[in-house]
């Protein structure tokens, strides 16, 4: 029983939707006066695991508890009756191979009302036709089977699922022996819509099953990349590069740039560029075609050409700009394009995005406006190999952490103090190192000590997938539905991001405008963008789904900041933060 709890454990661990037992009552399982000697190994082995009724009922329990369905296998409708009015607590039942033309098994197990699974193994296509088509509409799944132990490669037979999805047209699975767990995401390829495998603790176990079962390790393996098959196999279209991609693109490849400084009317000459990462800029493809062009705007040494450099570009009206103040539009800055940015968008609210370096840097204030409002944003990265992680257990990148948290807050206030007014400081809080529940008790803790020093630091709610490193990573916290109770308990407020609000949505299934609701008092801060899918976020206003705007419009109304987090959106001279602008100022019009 203990190994059996561990084993239930494991598999709602590893990312198992169910967990299905055997039972045979032992009394009628063998005959006594007729032994062969394959019998005898098998007896003795069913006898030494065997789990009476109770103990089952209770691994249910258990299964239950932890989120999974619970099933079971019967092979005779004694083992039904041995468990009495408590069959009801499993959710689905399973004719083994060896029983598939036990009718009167099978017309039982229907008549409990609850899914029924049968295993094909070990038998020919007419005996298969026979009990299926004796079988009502709908209720159950076949599972194709190959009934060794284990099942060799070359016996695997996978075709046999494209056989049956043709023939019977409905949903069916594959229940595997296989020695190696990877055919299931091959059976997966080929339209098994259910997979079930054997888990044991160690493959060398003494038993008959350990050589065809799976580790724990190797069924995360499974249900990881089983749940993400859709995702993998998709882009059977048009080629279209993921947002990933396009940070890389950018940070990876080249751009032209100003050798020496450049005046308006000049005419562009091959000898005035250098081409440089990062890719900012007009690339080789787009040289070419505006050699000999004239400028429409001087360009200082180092400066990207970009297209904004041949183009008469309209200021913002006056009307739209009040309107963004009325509304409390922001836009992110670096500390060096402040100026810049001002004069470019007076209005009058920036939230400073700081690399790690800046943040441990002196920082000049002697730019900063008193009139303007602020908002800083914590590093993701507190040096070039590790996110920001105030608890983590490597030393150098809790200590760097809160370091950078301490110097962060050090900037907050002085801007407080500098304009009069609260300056949040928003951070990225995404790694967990046990449970949700410690994750949010660590740092309510730690955000109220910077509370008590006068600054507010809130969480930002995070995207089901981050683009860091230059790649997809999945996050465990702030991003779901389970985080709300942990959200109103343990913190004073967020940050939310209306861009990872849709993502998160895509990929949990959860109502965004629910969550909305949900999250609203706690609301202290807000990030606009529109998204895509599960991973394409800062995308312009409007570019996603059109679902999305009532949910973006509906933020435009809360207190406080709303800062414009279109990605790129400060190239071209803030070309994607002008069509924010004019975006926004316009939804929230809209009647």
């Amino acid at each position: 029983m203990q190994m059996a709890r561990q084993l239930v454990s494991a598999a709602s661990e590893a990312g198992a939707d169910a967990i299905k037992f055997q039972y045979r009552n032992l009394n009628n399982a063998y005959s006594e006066t007729f032994r062969e000697i394959g019998d005898e190994i098998v007896l003795e082995e069913i006898s030494r695991s065997y789990l009476s009724p109770d103990e089952l009922i209770g691994l249910a329990g258990h299964a239950k508890a932890l989120g999974l369905e619970c099933g079971i296998s019967f092979f005779d409708e004694q083992d039904i009756k041995d468990f009495s009015n408590h069959v009801e607590i499993f959710d689905f039942f399973k004719i083994p191979s060896v029983e598939l033309l036990n009718k009167s098994l099978i017309a039982a197990l229907i008549g409990l009302g609850k899914h029924l699974y049968i295993s094909l193994g070990a038998h020919n296509e007419s005996e298969i036709e026979d009990t299926l088509r004796a079988l009502p509409d709908d209720g159950w799944t076949p599972l194709h089977c190959v009934s060794n132990y284990p099942v060799a490669l070359h016996n695997a037979q996978l075709g046999y699922l494209t056989h049956l999805l043709k023939k019977w047209d409905r949903e069916v699975g594959y229940s595997s022996h296989d020695d190696n767990w990877e055919v299931c995401l091959l059976a997966i390829q080929l339209g098994a819509a259910v997979v079930e495998r054997h888990i044991t603790l160690d493959k060398n176990l003494e038993g008959l099953d350990h050589s065809s079962s799976s580790t724990p390790n190797e069924f995360k393996k499974l249900s990881l990349l089983s749940r993400n098959h859709s995702a993998l196999m998709a882009g059977n279209e048009d080629r279209i590069p993921n947002q990933g991609e396009l940070l890389n693109k950018q940070n990876l490849g080249r751009s032209y740039y100003a050798k020496h400084k450049l005046v308006e009317g000049k005419a562009l000459q091959m000898s005035d560029f250098v081409y440089r990462s990062p890719n900012v800029g007009i690339g080789k493809a787009r040289l070419q075609s505006v050699l000999g062009d004239k400028l429409q705007m001087s360009l200082e040494m180092g400066a990207p050409l970009t297209e904004r450099a041949f183009l008469k570009v309209a200021t913002l009206p006056e009307a739209v700009i009040e309107k963004a103040k009325e509304i409390g539009l922001s836009l992110p800055v670096r500390l060096h394009d402040l100026e810049r940015m001002q004069e470019q968008f007076p209005i009058d609210s920036f939230e400073f995005h700081l690399s790690f370096q800046e943040a441990l840097a002196e920082i000049d204030y002697s730019r900063m406006n008193s009139e303007s409002r602020y908002s800083v944003h914590l590093p993701d990265y507190v040096n070039p190999r590790q996110l920001m992680d105030p608890f983590s257990s490597n030393e150098e990148q809790r200590s760097q952490s809160l370091k950078i948290l301490d110097r962060t807050a050090l900037f907050a206030k002085r801007l407080q103090d500098l304009t009069g007014k609260s300056v949040p400081v928003v951070g990225s809080f995404s790694t967990v190192h046990s449970d949700r529940a410690v994750f949010y008790e660590q740092h309510s803790e730690l955000l109220k000590g910077f509370a008590s020093q006068g600054v507010e630091v809130i969480p930002q709610w995070l995207p089901p997938m981050a683009w860091y490193f230059g790649g997809s990573v999945r996050l465990e916290v702030m991003n779901d539905t389970a985080d709300v109770p942990y959200i109103k308990k343990h913190l004073a407020g967020i940050c939310l991001d209306v861009s990872h609000l849709i993502l998160g949505a895509n990929y949990f299934g959860f109502s965004p405008s629910d969550l909305l609701v949900q999250l609203e008092s706690h609301t202290r801060h807000v990030h606009i963008a529109d998204a895509i899918g599960v991973d394409g976020e800062g995308l312009d206003v409007g570019r996603g789904d059109v679902k999305n705007l009532p949910i973006i419009k509906k933020t435009l109304q809360y207190d406080g900041m709303k800062v414009i987090e279109v990605w790129q959106g400060h190239l071209d001279d803030g070309a994607g933060f002008r069509r924010a602008i004019l975006s926004l100022v316009a939804l929230h019009e809209e009647e």
